[in-house]
Protein backbone atom coordinates (compact mmCIF):
# COMPACT_ATOMS: atom_id res chain seq x y z
CA UNK A 1 0.00 0.00 0.00
CA UNK A 2 1.34 3.25 -0.93
CA UNK A 3 0.66 6.41 0.84
CA UNK A 4 1.66 10.32 -0.36
CA UNK A 5 0.84 13.25 2.23
CA UNK A 6 2.03 16.61 1.77
CA UNK A 7 1.45 20.37 3.12
CA UNK A 8 -0.44 23.07 1.79
CA UNK A 9 1.50 26.12 1.10
CA UNK A 10 0.98 29.00 3.29
CA UNK A 11 -0.29 31.25 0.64
CA UNK A 12 -3.52 29.22 0.73
CA UNK A 13 -6.31 29.41 2.56
CA UNK A 14 -8.25 25.76 2.54
CA UNK A 15 -12.14 25.83 2.63
CA UNK A 16 -13.64 22.59 3.98
CA UNK A 17 -13.77 19.26 2.47
CA UNK A 18 -17.11 18.19 1.24
CA UNK A 19 -17.71 13.84 2.79
CA UNK A 20 -16.80 11.15 0.23
CA UNK A 21 -18.31 7.84 -0.24
CA UNK A 22 -15.98 4.69 -0.68
CA UNK A 23 -16.56 4.62 -4.62
CA UNK A 24 -14.52 8.14 -4.79
CA UNK A 25 -17.65 10.29 -5.23
CA UNK A 26 -18.43 13.61 -3.05
CA UNK A 27 -22.37 12.75 -3.66
CA UNK A 28 -24.80 10.01 -2.96
CA UNK A 29 -25.69 7.28 -5.28
CA UNK A 30 -27.10 8.39 -8.84
CA UNK A 31 -30.47 7.62 -8.67
CA UNK A 32 -31.29 6.58 -12.30
CA UNK A 33 -33.77 4.76 -15.08
CA UNK A 34 -32.46 3.39 -18.21
CA UNK A 35 -34.91 3.50 -21.39
CA UNK A 36 -33.89 1.40 -24.01
CA UNK A 37 -34.82 0.43 -27.86
CA UNK A 38 -32.78 -2.33 -27.00
CA UNK A 39 -30.78 -2.97 -30.64
CA UNK A 40 -27.50 -4.33 -30.64
CA UNK A 41 -25.30 -1.38 -29.18
CA UNK A 42 -28.24 -1.31 -26.34
CA UNK A 43 -27.25 -4.73 -25.95
CA UNK A 44 -23.24 -4.12 -25.44
CA UNK A 45 -24.11 -1.22 -23.51
CA UNK A 46 -26.01 -2.61 -21.13
CA UNK A 47 -23.60 -5.53 -20.38
CA UNK A 48 -20.59 -2.81 -19.25
CA UNK A 49 -23.69 -0.72 -17.84
CA UNK A 50 -25.15 -3.95 -15.09
CA UNK A 51 -21.06 -4.07 -14.13
CA UNK A 52 -21.81 -0.73 -12.56
CA UNK A 53 -25.35 -1.48 -10.65
CA UNK A 54 -23.34 -1.52 -7.53
CA UNK A 55 -22.10 1.94 -7.90
CA UNK A 56 -25.63 3.35 -8.90
CA UNK A 57 -29.37 2.96 -7.48
CA UNK A 58 -31.08 2.26 -10.61
CA UNK A 59 -34.71 2.40 -10.69
CA UNK A 60 -36.13 0.91 -13.62
CA UNK A 61 -34.80 -0.29 -17.32
CA UNK A 62 -37.51 -0.07 -19.71
CA UNK A 63 -38.32 -1.03 -23.07
CA UNK A 64 -39.02 2.17 -25.19
CA UNK A 65 -39.36 2.66 -29.10
CA UNK A 66 -37.46 5.12 -30.99
CA UNK A 67 -37.59 6.17 -34.80
CA UNK A 68 -35.20 2.96 -35.57
CA UNK A 69 -37.32 0.20 -33.87
CA UNK A 70 -40.80 0.04 -32.86
CA UNK A 71 -43.37 -3.18 -31.68
CA UNK A 72 -46.54 -2.09 -33.57
CA UNK A 73 -49.89 -2.29 -32.25
CA UNK A 74 -50.08 -5.76 -32.63
CA UNK A 75 -53.34 -5.08 -34.94
CA UNK A 76 -51.90 -4.43 -37.65
CA UNK A 77 -52.03 -0.64 -37.82
CA UNK A 78 -49.70 1.15 -40.45
CA UNK A 79 -47.57 3.69 -39.35
CA UNK A 80 -45.32 5.93 -41.47
CA UNK A 81 -42.73 9.25 -40.87
CA UNK A 82 -41.41 10.81 -43.60
CA UNK A 83 -37.36 10.53 -43.90
CA UNK A 84 -37.33 7.11 -42.23
CA UNK A 85 -35.62 3.88 -43.17
CA UNK A 86 -38.69 2.67 -44.11
CA UNK A 87 -40.27 4.04 -47.23
CA UNK A 88 -43.38 2.58 -47.44
CA UNK A 89 -46.28 1.97 -44.07
CA UNK A 90 -44.94 -0.26 -41.58
CA UNK A 91 -47.05 -2.41 -38.92
CA UNK A 92 -43.64 -2.22 -36.85
CA UNK A 93 -40.27 -1.48 -38.10
CA UNK A 94 -36.62 -3.33 -36.58
CA UNK A 95 -38.78 -4.39 -33.28
CA UNK A 96 -36.00 -6.77 -31.48
CA UNK A 97 -38.42 -7.92 -28.84
CA UNK A 98 -40.63 -7.72 -25.40
CA UNK A 99 -38.23 -10.11 -23.08
CA UNK A 100 -34.84 -9.64 -24.52
CA UNK A 101 -34.02 -8.52 -21.18
CA UNK A 102 -35.43 -11.02 -18.70
CA UNK A 103 -34.50 -13.80 -20.97
CA UNK A 104 -30.86 -13.39 -22.40
CA UNK A 105 -29.13 -10.86 -19.84
CA UNK A 106 -30.89 -11.34 -16.64
CA UNK A 107 -29.65 -15.30 -17.05
CA UNK A 108 -26.45 -14.60 -18.04
CA UNK A 109 -25.81 -11.71 -14.86
CA UNK A 110 -27.11 -14.91 -12.75
CA UNK A 111 -24.49 -17.15 -13.75
CA UNK A 112 -21.92 -14.71 -12.46
CA UNK A 113 -23.67 -12.16 -9.82
CA UNK A 114 -22.38 -15.16 -6.77
CA UNK A 115 -18.86 -14.07 -8.20
CA UNK A 116 -19.38 -9.92 -8.50
CA UNK A 117 -20.70 -10.09 -4.83
CA UNK A 118 -17.19 -11.51 -4.25
CA UNK A 119 -16.02 -8.02 -5.37
CA UNK A 120 -18.73 -5.96 -3.84
CA UNK A 121 -21.86 -6.84 -2.02
CA UNK A 122 -23.85 -3.89 -3.13
CA UNK A 123 -24.47 -5.19 -6.50
CA UNK A 124 -28.32 -6.10 -6.90
CA UNK A 125 -29.69 -9.86 -7.36
CA UNK A 126 -30.82 -11.00 -10.19
CA UNK A 127 -34.58 -11.11 -8.45
CA UNK A 128 -34.56 -7.13 -8.07
CA UNK A 129 -33.17 -6.29 -11.56
CA UNK A 130 -35.78 -8.63 -12.77
CA UNK A 131 -38.43 -6.75 -10.94
CA UNK A 132 -37.42 -2.98 -12.42
CA UNK A 133 -37.80 -4.27 -16.06
CA UNK A 134 -40.65 -2.64 -17.58
CA UNK A 135 -42.39 -1.87 -21.08
CA UNK A 136 -42.58 1.42 -21.78
CA UNK A 137 -44.57 2.99 -24.55
CA UNK A 138 -43.26 0.81 -27.91
CA UNK A 139 -45.58 0.76 -30.13
CA UNK A 140 -45.12 3.11 -32.95
CA UNK A 141 -42.22 6.16 -33.17
CA UNK A 142 -43.10 8.67 -30.33
CA UNK A 143 -45.89 7.31 -28.81
CA UNK A 144 -47.65 8.74 -25.74
CA UNK A 145 -50.99 8.36 -25.67
CA UNK A 146 -51.56 5.72 -23.01
CA UNK A 147 -50.02 5.09 -19.88
CA UNK A 148 -47.11 2.16 -19.39
CA UNK A 149 -46.11 0.10 -16.77
CA UNK A 150 -42.85 2.01 -17.95
CA UNK A 151 -43.99 5.26 -18.10
CA UNK A 152 -45.98 4.63 -14.75
CA UNK A 153 -42.35 3.94 -13.02
CA UNK A 154 -41.24 7.03 -14.23
CA UNK A 155 -44.06 9.06 -13.29
CA UNK A 156 -44.44 7.92 -9.56
CA UNK A 157 -40.17 8.71 -9.10
CA UNK A 158 -40.92 11.56 -10.48
CA UNK A 159 -43.35 12.57 -7.52
CA UNK A 160 -42.33 10.58 -4.80
CA UNK A 161 -40.33 12.55 -1.88
CA UNK A 162 -36.95 11.32 -2.59
CA UNK A 163 -34.85 14.63 -3.06
CA UNK A 164 -32.25 13.47 -5.78
CA UNK A 165 -32.38 14.08 -9.04
CA UNK A 166 -33.66 11.20 -11.45
CA UNK A 167 -31.41 10.64 -13.98
CA UNK A 168 -33.81 9.38 -16.68
CA UNK A 169 -31.64 7.61 -19.56
CA UNK A 170 -33.04 7.32 -23.10
CA UNK A 171 -31.20 5.11 -25.13
CA UNK A 172 -34.21 4.76 -27.67
CA UNK A 173 -36.82 7.64 -27.98
CA UNK A 174 -38.07 10.16 -25.28
CA UNK A 175 -41.55 8.76 -25.57
CA UNK A 176 -41.87 6.62 -22.43
CA UNK A 177 -40.11 9.76 -20.49
CA UNK A 178 -42.55 12.20 -21.93
CA UNK A 179 -46.07 10.02 -21.28
CA UNK A 180 -44.70 10.42 -17.53
CA UNK A 181 -44.73 13.80 -17.67
CA UNK A 182 -47.81 14.13 -19.77
CA UNK A 183 -49.84 11.95 -16.98
CA UNK A 184 -48.32 14.60 -14.43
CA UNK A 185 -49.67 17.13 -16.40
CA UNK A 186 -52.59 15.42 -16.46
CA UNK A 187 -53.43 14.99 -13.25
CA UNK A 188 -52.57 18.20 -11.74
CA UNK A 189 -52.57 21.00 -14.48
CA UNK A 190 -56.21 21.90 -13.14
CA UNK A 191 -55.81 22.13 -9.88
CA UNK A 192 -54.20 24.36 -6.97
CA UNK A 193 -51.46 21.92 -6.81
CA UNK A 194 -50.01 22.39 -10.35
CA UNK A 195 -47.67 25.38 -9.92
CA UNK A 196 -45.30 23.12 -7.20
CA UNK A 197 -45.83 19.99 -8.54
CA UNK A 198 -44.24 20.99 -12.27
CA UNK A 199 -41.73 22.97 -9.89
CA UNK A 200 -40.66 20.05 -8.01
CA UNK A 201 -40.33 17.34 -10.90
CA UNK A 202 -38.42 19.66 -13.24
CA UNK A 203 -36.16 20.25 -10.51
CA UNK A 204 -35.68 16.40 -10.09
CA UNK A 205 -36.35 15.34 -13.79
CA UNK A 206 -32.46 15.18 -15.67
CA UNK A 207 -33.20 13.49 -19.13
CA UNK A 208 -29.57 11.87 -20.25
CA UNK A 209 -30.57 11.77 -24.04
CA UNK A 210 -27.95 9.98 -26.30
CA UNK A 211 -29.45 11.71 -29.21
CA UNK A 212 -33.26 12.56 -30.08
CA UNK A 213 -34.40 9.10 -31.27
CA UNK A 214 -38.08 10.67 -32.13
CA UNK A 215 -40.10 13.69 -31.72
CA UNK A 216 -40.93 13.72 -28.25
CA UNK A 217 -38.97 16.05 -26.95
CA UNK A 218 -39.54 18.88 -29.97
CA UNK A 219 -42.90 18.43 -29.87
CA UNK A 220 -43.83 18.09 -26.14
CA UNK A 221 -41.00 17.90 -23.65
CA UNK A 222 -39.24 21.34 -24.72
CA UNK A 223 -42.29 23.44 -24.66
CA UNK A 224 -44.39 21.32 -21.77
CA UNK A 225 -41.52 21.25 -19.39
CA UNK A 226 -38.62 23.90 -20.38
CA UNK A 227 -37.26 23.59 -16.97
CA UNK A 228 -36.37 20.30 -17.12
CA UNK A 229 -32.78 20.14 -17.59
CA UNK A 230 -31.64 18.01 -20.65
CA UNK A 231 -28.91 16.79 -22.23
CA UNK A 232 -28.33 15.99 -25.20
CA UNK A 233 -25.19 13.50 -26.06
CA UNK A 234 -24.80 12.51 -29.43
CA UNK A 235 -21.52 14.07 -30.02
CA UNK A 236 -20.05 11.15 -27.50
CA UNK A 237 -21.00 8.74 -30.44
CA UNK A 238 -17.22 10.40 -32.00
CA UNK A 239 -16.28 7.55 -29.22
CA UNK A 240 -18.43 5.41 -29.18
CA UNK A 241 -21.01 4.94 -31.67
CA UNK A 242 -20.85 2.76 -34.84
CA UNK A 243 -17.37 1.87 -36.49
CA UNK A 244 -18.65 1.84 -39.63
CA UNK A 245 -19.51 5.36 -39.29
CA UNK A 246 -16.13 6.50 -38.79
CA UNK A 247 -15.54 8.59 -41.95
CA UNK A 248 -14.09 5.30 -43.65
CA UNK A 249 -11.25 4.34 -41.26
CA UNK A 250 -12.41 1.40 -40.31
CA UNK A 251 -11.08 0.72 -36.78
CA UNK A 252 -9.22 4.26 -36.13
CA UNK A 253 -10.97 4.71 -32.95
CA UNK A 254 -9.73 7.50 -29.66
CA UNK A 255 -6.20 9.10 -29.10
CA UNK A 256 -2.92 7.30 -31.09
CA UNK A 257 -1.94 5.54 -27.96
CA UNK A 258 -5.30 4.65 -26.88
CA UNK A 259 -6.63 2.39 -30.37
CA UNK A 260 -5.23 -0.73 -28.78
CA UNK A 261 -8.85 -1.16 -26.58
CA UNK A 262 -10.82 -1.00 -29.53
CA UNK A 263 -9.43 -3.91 -31.79
CA UNK A 264 -10.74 -7.08 -32.15
CA UNK A 265 -7.65 -8.84 -30.45
CA UNK A 266 -8.31 -6.93 -27.09
CA UNK A 267 -12.19 -7.11 -26.81
CA UNK A 268 -11.99 -10.76 -28.00
CA UNK A 269 -9.51 -11.36 -25.23
CA UNK A 270 -10.76 -8.88 -22.71
CA UNK A 271 -14.29 -8.32 -22.86
CA UNK A 272 -15.92 -10.96 -25.05
CA UNK A 273 -14.97 -13.83 -22.28
CA UNK A 274 -17.01 -16.16 -19.99
CA UNK A 275 -20.85 -16.26 -19.66
CA UNK A 276 -21.59 -12.55 -19.33
CA UNK A 277 -18.89 -11.24 -21.53
CA UNK A 278 -19.95 -13.26 -24.62
CA UNK A 279 -23.33 -11.03 -24.87
CA UNK A 280 -20.90 -8.50 -25.98
CA UNK A 281 -21.22 -7.39 -29.57
CA UNK A 282 -18.38 -6.64 -31.81
CA UNK A 283 -17.74 -6.27 -35.14
CA UNK A 284 -18.22 -9.85 -37.23
CA UNK A 285 -18.58 -11.54 -33.85
CA UNK A 286 -21.61 -14.05 -35.36
CA UNK A 287 -23.95 -12.22 -33.23
CA UNK A 288 -27.26 -10.42 -34.39
CA UNK A 289 -30.18 -9.12 -33.13
CA UNK A 290 -33.34 -11.13 -33.76
CA UNK A 291 -36.21 -8.92 -35.33
CA UNK A 292 -33.47 -6.87 -36.90
CA UNK A 293 -33.15 -7.69 -40.28
CA UNK A 294 -30.71 -4.32 -40.80
CA UNK A 295 -28.85 -5.31 -37.63
CA UNK A 296 -25.57 -7.54 -39.93
CA UNK A 297 -22.68 -6.08 -38.14
CA UNK A 298 -21.71 -9.45 -37.41
CA UNK A 299 -22.71 -11.48 -40.48
CA UNK A 300 -19.55 -11.80 -41.92
CA UNK A 301 -21.63 -12.46 -45.24
CA UNK A 302 -24.56 -9.70 -44.88
CA UNK A 303 -22.24 -7.16 -43.11
CA UNK A 304 -21.89 -3.87 -45.29
CA UNK A 305 -18.34 -3.66 -47.02
CA UNK A 306 -16.93 -0.76 -48.66
CA UNK A 307 -16.29 1.75 -46.15
CA UNK A 308 -16.64 -0.82 -43.34
CA UNK A 309 -14.04 -3.21 -44.68
CA UNK A 310 -10.94 -1.56 -42.99
CA UNK A 311 -12.31 -3.32 -39.66
CA UNK A 312 -10.96 -6.41 -38.49
CA UNK A 313 -13.23 -9.25 -37.04
CA UNK A 314 -14.44 -8.69 -33.47
CA UNK A 315 -12.98 -4.87 -33.64
CA UNK A 316 -15.09 -2.76 -31.39
CA UNK A 317 -18.95 -1.95 -33.05
CA UNK A 318 -20.60 0.62 -30.60
CA UNK A 319 -21.20 1.58 -27.68
CA UNK A 320 -23.83 4.41 -28.40
CA UNK A 321 -25.16 4.66 -25.49
CA UNK A 322 -22.56 4.46 -22.48
CA UNK A 323 -22.25 8.50 -23.57
CA UNK A 324 -25.26 8.97 -20.93
CA UNK A 325 -24.18 6.79 -17.88
CA UNK A 326 -20.10 7.59 -18.18
CA UNK A 327 -21.19 10.55 -16.98
CA UNK A 328 -22.77 9.15 -13.48
CA UNK A 329 -19.97 6.56 -12.46
CA UNK A 330 -18.28 7.17 -9.45
CA UNK A 331 -14.42 8.22 -10.56
CA UNK A 332 -13.67 11.14 -8.39
CA UNK A 333 -13.98 13.47 -11.41
CA UNK A 334 -17.72 12.54 -11.53
CA UNK A 335 -20.36 15.65 -11.17
CA UNK A 336 -23.58 15.02 -12.72
CA UNK A 337 -25.68 18.12 -10.94
CA UNK A 338 -22.94 20.24 -13.26
CA UNK A 339 -23.17 19.28 -16.72
CA UNK A 340 -20.24 21.69 -17.48
CA UNK A 341 -17.86 19.66 -15.72
CA UNK A 342 -15.85 17.43 -17.11
CA UNK A 343 -15.20 13.28 -16.65
CA UNK A 344 -15.69 10.37 -18.65
CA UNK A 345 -19.34 11.57 -19.81
CA UNK A 346 -17.58 14.54 -21.24
CA UNK A 347 -18.16 18.20 -20.56
CA UNK A 348 -21.66 19.91 -21.71
CA UNK A 349 -22.47 23.80 -22.32
CA UNK A 350 -25.72 25.50 -22.18
CA UNK A 351 -27.44 25.94 -25.63
CA UNK A 352 -30.56 27.44 -24.70
CA UNK A 353 -32.23 28.09 -21.04
CA UNK A 354 -35.58 28.24 -22.19
CA UNK A 355 -36.07 25.10 -22.88
CA UNK A 356 -32.68 23.71 -20.40
CA UNK A 357 -31.00 22.32 -23.12
CA UNK A 358 -27.22 21.32 -23.11
CA UNK A 359 -25.24 19.65 -25.80
CA UNK A 360 -21.02 18.26 -25.62
CA UNK A 361 -18.62 20.58 -26.30
CA UNK A 362 -16.55 20.19 -29.50
CA UNK A 363 -13.38 20.68 -28.58
CA UNK A 364 -10.53 20.60 -26.09
CA UNK A 365 -7.00 21.75 -25.44
CA UNK A 366 -4.67 18.75 -25.05
CA UNK A 367 -1.60 18.98 -23.12
CA UNK A 368 0.18 20.76 -25.98
CA UNK A 369 -2.28 23.68 -26.27
CA UNK A 370 -3.98 22.66 -29.44
CA UNK A 371 -7.70 21.73 -30.02
CA UNK A 372 -8.23 18.49 -30.31
CA UNK A 373 -12.38 17.66 -31.47
CA UNK A 374 -13.93 15.10 -29.19
CA UNK A 375 -11.31 15.40 -26.66
CA UNK A 376 -13.95 15.96 -24.06
CA UNK A 377 -14.86 11.84 -24.44
CA UNK A 378 -11.55 10.94 -26.06
CA UNK A 379 -9.39 11.34 -23.30
CA UNK A 380 -11.02 9.21 -21.09
CA UNK A 381 -11.61 6.41 -23.14
CA UNK A 382 -8.46 4.12 -22.06
CA UNK A 383 -9.44 4.71 -18.96
CA UNK A 384 -12.93 3.37 -19.41
CA UNK A 385 -11.81 0.56 -20.56
CA UNK A 386 -9.93 -0.70 -18.58
CA UNK A 387 -11.99 -0.16 -15.69
CA UNK A 388 -14.50 -2.65 -18.35
CA UNK A 389 -12.39 -5.22 -18.65
CA UNK A 390 -11.37 -4.99 -15.11
CA UNK A 391 -14.76 -5.93 -14.02
CA UNK A 392 -15.26 -8.50 -16.49
CA UNK A 393 -12.49 -10.05 -14.83
CA UNK A 394 -14.87 -10.34 -11.62
CA UNK A 395 -17.41 -11.94 -13.80
CA UNK A 396 -14.90 -14.85 -14.04
CA UNK A 397 -13.20 -15.15 -10.47
CA UNK A 398 -14.71 -16.21 -7.02
CA UNK A 399 -11.74 -14.84 -5.39
CA UNK A 400 -12.15 -11.33 -4.64
CA UNK A 401 -7.75 -11.14 -4.68
CA UNK A 402 -7.80 -12.37 -7.92
CA UNK A 403 -9.17 -9.02 -9.50
CA UNK A 404 -8.38 -5.55 -9.65
CA UNK A 405 -9.89 -2.69 -7.67
CA UNK A 406 -10.13 0.73 -8.00
CA UNK A 407 -7.33 3.10 -5.85
CA UNK A 408 -8.61 5.58 -3.76
CA UNK A 409 -7.25 9.32 -4.53
CA UNK A 410 -7.68 12.07 -2.65
CA UNK A 411 -6.53 16.06 -2.71
CA UNK A 412 -6.03 16.82 1.17
CA UNK A 413 -7.13 19.50 2.49
CA UNK A 414 -10.77 20.48 1.18
CA UNK A 415 -11.68 21.01 -3.15
CA UNK A 416 -11.37 24.67 -3.01
CA UNK A 417 -7.83 26.92 -2.35
CA UNK A 418 -7.94 30.81 -2.47
CA UNK A 419 -4.27 31.50 -3.61
CA UNK A 420 -3.06 35.42 -4.63
CA UNK A 421 -1.96 35.93 -7.98
CA UNK A 422 2.02 34.96 -8.23
CA UNK A 423 1.66 32.33 -5.06
CA UNK A 424 2.55 29.18 -5.45
CA UNK A 425 0.23 26.14 -3.94
CA UNK A 426 1.41 22.86 -2.94
CA UNK A 427 -0.94 20.49 -2.85
CA UNK A 428 -0.99 17.40 -1.00
CA UNK A 429 -2.44 13.91 -1.98
CA UNK A 430 -3.46 10.54 -0.10
CA UNK A 431 -3.26 7.54 -2.25
CA UNK A 432 -4.68 4.22 -1.45
CA UNK A 433 -4.97 0.98 -2.99
CA UNK A 434 -7.13 -1.74 -2.15
CA UNK A 435 -4.60 -4.38 -3.56
CA UNK A 436 -1.73 -3.20 -2.20
CA UNK A 437 -0.53 -1.98 -5.97
CA UNK A 438 2.15 0.40 -6.30
CA UNK A 439 -0.48 3.83 -7.73
CA UNK A 440 1.57 6.20 -10.43
CA UNK A 441 -0.12 9.61 -9.99
CA UNK A 442 -0.25 13.31 -11.93
CA UNK A 443 -1.18 16.22 -11.60
CA UNK A 444 -2.79 18.51 -14.29
CA UNK A 445 -4.45 21.44 -14.97
CA UNK A 446 -7.89 21.24 -16.64
CA UNK A 447 -8.03 24.30 -18.82
CA UNK A 448 -11.58 24.38 -19.52
CA UNK A 449 -12.80 23.77 -16.43
CA UNK A 450 -11.38 26.96 -15.02
CA UNK A 451 -11.93 30.86 -15.75
CA UNK A 452 -7.99 31.72 -15.80
CA UNK A 453 -7.59 31.37 -19.31
CA UNK A 454 -4.43 30.90 -19.64
CA UNK A 455 -2.12 27.88 -19.08
CA UNK A 456 -0.77 27.43 -15.70
CA UNK A 457 2.70 25.49 -13.96
CA UNK A 458 1.48 22.55 -12.14
CA UNK A 459 4.97 20.29 -11.42
CA UNK A 460 3.83 17.59 -8.93
CA UNK A 461 1.56 19.11 -6.48
CA UNK A 462 2.77 22.51 -6.96
CA UNK A 463 0.59 24.80 -8.73
CA UNK A 464 1.99 28.31 -9.56
CA UNK A 465 -0.54 30.83 -9.76
CA UNK A 466 -0.10 33.60 -12.70
CA UNK A 467 0.74 36.82 -12.08
CA UNK A 468 -2.07 38.21 -14.33
CA UNK A 469 -4.58 36.05 -12.88
CA UNK A 470 -7.33 38.51 -11.81
CA UNK A 471 -9.81 37.96 -8.23
CA UNK A 472 -12.64 35.49 -8.72
CA UNK A 473 -10.89 33.63 -11.66
CA UNK A 474 -10.46 29.98 -11.14
CA UNK A 475 -7.70 27.61 -12.52
CA UNK A 476 -8.88 23.68 -11.78
CA UNK A 477 -6.05 20.68 -10.88
CA UNK A 478 -7.15 17.23 -11.39
CA UNK A 479 -4.66 14.33 -9.07
CA UNK A 480 -4.84 11.29 -11.65
CA UNK A 481 -4.15 8.08 -9.85
CA UNK A 482 -3.27 4.68 -11.67
CA UNK A 483 -2.85 1.78 -10.64
CA UNK A 484 -0.36 -0.61 -11.28
CA UNK A 485 -2.66 -3.97 -12.25
CA UNK A 486 -3.46 -6.07 -15.03
CA UNK A 487 -5.76 -3.63 -15.99
CA UNK A 488 -4.45 -0.25 -14.90
CA UNK A 489 -7.40 1.24 -13.13
CA UNK A 490 -7.49 5.00 -12.77
CA UNK A 491 -9.29 7.28 -10.41
CA UNK A 492 -9.31 11.23 -9.69
CA UNK A 493 -9.61 14.04 -7.50
CA UNK A 494 -9.91 17.94 -8.43
CA UNK A 495 -9.11 20.84 -6.83
CA UNK A 496 -10.23 24.26 -7.36
CA UNK A 497 -7.87 26.93 -7.03
CA UNK A 498 -9.62 30.66 -6.79
CA UNK A 499 -7.94 33.41 -7.06
CA UNK A 500 -8.48 36.15 -4.31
Amino acid sequence: MRRLFAVVGAAALLLPAAPASAGGSHTEKPRTVITTDMESDDIASLVRYLLYTNELDTKGIIYTSSKFHWAGDGQGTEFFLPGREYKTPQTSWRWTGNTTIENELIPAYAKVYPNLRKHDAAYPSPAKLRSIVKLGNIAFEGEMASDTAGSDLIRDLLLDNDRRPLYLQAWGGTSTIARALKSIEERYSATSKWASVKAKVSAKAVILASGFQDETYANYISSSWPAVRVEERSAGYATWGFNCNNNGQGNVRGLPADRVYFTGDWIRRNIQIGPWGSLYRSWLDGQTTPGDPLDVFGDPVKAPGGWCKPMAKYDFLSEGDNVVFNQLLPTGLQNPADPATGGWGGRAYQVTASPNLWKLVPTEKDATGAEVANLTTLRWAAAAQNDFAARIRWTLTPRRSAGNHPPSVRIAGGDTVRARPGSTVALGARVTDPDRDKVTTSWWQYREEGTYPGTVAVTGGRVVVPADARAGQTISVILQGTDHGRFPLTRYDRVTIRVS
